[in-house]
Formats: structure tokens, C-alpha cells, sequence
């Protein structure tokens, strides 16, 4: 397929995914709100598992997250990509200044992100493995899906951010007092209208 370039970006998301799903900064957060769900499925499928793991319940409940966790975040990253004009997903040489300002902090927000992630999951071992003969017992699937979700979660944590993080632009300048119609905030006219001018000349009593 190649990289995703700002052509392809366009005629790609043009009418996918619709616009009413990123308009609002509310929106985009609940897409980001569904991809961090799309990657607790796969920290799910790592506890089930530890417990469950080597059976065929923990095979098929791994099969099935892990297939409704991609399903879920190429959706929610087509639409993050659209609503970030191409801070998410398009390569750093296609970024004007301010996008690629905007793609460090968000990559430096999500590197921190990653650490606490990190730190958060070796206090838990630490706590569930302080009986050495734990150490022995732990299933070979829930170490690889436990490395996956870390993985996963570093990922697409970028993306997440950006979309969580993305404000709304400016609204339209209601105020302006040189706006063509010329109304101020309560849709009075600011000056009088040509049919409120009096007449020259002689007028009514």
C-alpha cells in the first residue's frame, strides 16, 4: 500500500469516517476513549491468560479480543487520522511547523505515558510473583500477551493522546463589528439601516 501520503489522506477519508463521529472535541474523545478500550482488551486476554492459559477457553477468549480490539482501533484510528489533518499518520516530511511541534509533545506525552505504564505493571508482577514458585507457574501465552499489550499500548498511545488532546478551533467572530451584515452579539443593527436615514428634504411632521 505505501506510506500514507497527504493525496491518499485525502481521497481515502474523504467521505470515511463520517465527520459528525470528530467534529466536537467531545467526540474525539470518545474515540480515543474506545481505542484505550481496544488496548485493554489485549491486557484482558494477558490476565485471562495467567489463570486460564494452557486451555482452550483462554485460546479462544484471546482470539476473540485481540480480533475485536483491531476491529475497533482501525476505526477509531481512520477517524483519528482525519481529525488530526495527518499529525497522526502521515511521515514527519509531509508536517508543516506547527504539526510537527504539535506530533513532538504528543510522542513526548506518550513516552511518559508508556513509563508509568511500565511501572504500574512491574509493581503488579512484583506483587503477584512474591512466591518464588509463582515465578515457575506463569504460562508462556500470558508472558507473550502481556509483552503485546505492552507493545500495543506504546503504539497507539500517540495517537490516543492526539485525539484526546485536540481542542476545537476558534468559533466564527459573532462580535466583529465590521462584519459584513453589520449586527452586533444580539443581531442589532449597528448602524441604521438606508431606510432608517431621513429623508432630504422636506419631511413629515
Amino acid at each position: 500500500m505505501g506510506e500514507l501520503t497527504p493525496e491518499r489522506l485525502e481521497a481515502a477519508h474523504r467521505d470515511w469516517p463520517p465527520r459528525s463521529w470528530y467534529a466536537t472535541r467531545r467526540r474525539r474523545r470518545i474515540l480515543a476513549g474506545a481505542g484505550a478500550g481496544s488496548a485493554g482488551m489485549i491486557w484482558i486476554s494477558a490476565i485471562v491468560c495467567w489463570y486460564l492459559a494452557p486451555s482452550d477457553v483462554a485460546m479462544w477468549t484471546t482470539f476473540a479480543l485481540m480480533g475485536t480490539a483491531l476491529a475497533i482501533y482501525i476505526v477509531v484510528w481512520s477517524a483519528l487520522v482525519t481529525a488530526t489533518r495527518g499529525v497522526v499518520g502521515l511521515h514527519d516530511r509531509y508536517l508543516d511547523e506547527r504539526q510537527s511541534r504539535e506530533r513532538q509533545k504528543i510522542q513526548a506525552d506518550a513516552r511518559r505515558g508508556t513509563t508509568v505504564v511500565l511501572v504500574v505493571l512491574s509493581l503488579v508482577l512484583l506483587l503477584a510473583s512474591r512466591d518464588a514458585e509463582k515465578i515457575v507457574q506463569v504460562p508462556v501465552a500470558a508472558i507473550v500477551m502481556l509483552m503485546s499489550a505492552v507493545i500495543t499500548t506504546h503504539l497507539i498511545l500517540p495517537a490516543l493522546m492526539a485525539g484526546w488532546q485536540m481542542s476545537d478551533p476558534p468559533p466564527d467572530d459573532e462580535d466583529d463589528p465590521d462584519d459584513e451584515g453589520g449586527h452586533d452579539r444580539h443581531g442589532e443593527a449597528l448602524c441604521p439601516a438606508a431606510d432608517d436615514q431621513p429623508i432630504e428634504g422636506n419631511t413629515a411632521a
